[in-house]
């Protein structure tokens, strides 16, 4: 399936309702193999050389976007450092404030441990999430993640080898928010801060740093 083609379909369904076919698209989008390329040929033609907004961090990109849906592709490494774990966001429990659906597209993937939290209303600073029982996915090639926003906490182990996932985040609308909020938490669940793209912003921006100051 062509991206073109994957974004056509998405806008006909029901994004609350039609998990299962936006999960079956999503698999079928991932068996595109030149789709990253093509997406920067894309870009190119646009933007010319520009970096733009196609790149959404050091090891991620943005194959399309708009106020309620964004595709991106990641690239996941093995690590050793603690420092390489924290740039990966590995070992960290966190919730969304989106719904998650991701696919493995290279590699033998990643493995996160995911959890239904039961009490979504109450978490917050000085309240633990109450969890439901943990489920183990490796995204592996062709495997179909699915998290609910506010509703899923998941974290991330390293991938045994270089690997790639797919993603489409969709916004929650403002009525299912009703003041929750996504956080993420400690090695003992109690909520440390809320917003995981803030903490990725300020571990981005450290890199970027050190990698400008050895120019």
């Amino acid at each position: 399936m062509r991206l073109e083609q994957f974004i056509q379909r998405l806008e006909r369904y029901d994004l609350r309702h039609e998990q299962a076919r936006i999960g079956a698209d999503l698999q079928a989008l991932a068996q595109n193999r030149s789709l990253l390329g093509d997406a920067m040929y894309a870009h190119i033609q646009a933007h010319g050389f520009s970096r733009g907004e196609q790149v959404y961090n050091a090891y991620s990109f943005a194959l399309f976007y708009s106020p309620h849906l964004s595709l991106r592709m990641t690239l996941w490494m093995p690590v050793d450092a603690r420092a390489e774990q924290q740039t990966f966001i590995y070992g960290l429990p966190h919730t969304h404030d989106f719904e998650l659906y991701a696919v493995g597209y290279h590699g033998s993937g990643y493995r996160t441990v995911k959890y239904p939290v039961l009490n979504t209303a109450q978490v917050g600073v000085g309240t633990k999430p109450v969890l439901g029982a943990p489920e183990v996915i490796q995204l592996s090639r062709g495997e179909l993640l699915h998290m609910r926003a506010f509703e899923d906490m998941h974290y991330q182990i390293p991938p045994d080898e270089f690997s790639v996932s797919l993603a489409l985040m969709i916004a929650a609308p403002p009525h299912e928010r009703s003041g929750r909020r996504e956080w993420c938490f400690d090695e003992n669940m109690e909520p440390i801060y809320s917003g995981l793209g803030t903490q990725e912003e300020h571990i981005y921006q450290r890199i970027e740093a050190l990698w400008q100051r050895h120019q």
